[in-house]
């Protein structure tokens, strides 16, 4: 029996299979895709099963999921984040650090100049975390295993 071109490429696409392979089935069972597919996960011939499949799926979109997760977290950490300027207990400026981030990232060559002014002026640009402490940056922006790689640096440059 003679099988359609589009058949084949349908099978191997979803079997993720070989061109031979996917006339071999289709013809082995009479052009019938279903029976094809079903004979091919069953002789684990196909590259990825439908469980695999699955899993491969809902793993993606795990990852979008904690990636968008990840971003939201964060952004609400930097709201909660002052950007001050001011001089000997007088603030200038108090705004979350957000604002203080798109104002610089849309102003960018005046926000470089206007960022080192406050300098010359005497006043100090202070970023304090959501208690009112001082941010250390280091720790600020610290992921899952930057420790452990930390850890592991320290012990290369012991030995």
């Amino acid at each position: 029996m003679s099988v359609s071109l589009e058949k084949i490429d349908m099978l191997m696409e979803r079997a993720n299979i070989s061109y031979k392979e996917a006339k071999e089935a289709l013809e082995k069972h009479n052009g019938d895709m279903v029976e094809a597919l079903i004979e091919l996960e069953s002789s684990h011939r196909t590259a990825l099963g439908p469980k695999n499949q699955r899993q491969q799926r809902h793993q993606k979109h795990q990852n979008e999921r904690d990636f968008f997760e990840d971003v939201k977290v964060f952004i609400q950490k930097m709201h909660k984040t002052s950007f001050i300027i001011g001089r000997k207990g007088h603030k200038v400026l108090d705004i979350p650090l957000t604002i203080a981030a798109l104002i610089i990232l849309f102003t960018l060559p005046v926000s470089i100049f206007l960022l080192i002014l406050p300098y010359f002026m005497g006043y100090k640009i202070v970023i304090l975390d959501e208690n009112g402490k001082k941010m250390k940056f280091e720790q600020s922006f610290q992921f899952g295993n930057d420790q452990d790689d930390r850890q592991d640096e320290d012990e290369d440059r012991r030995q």
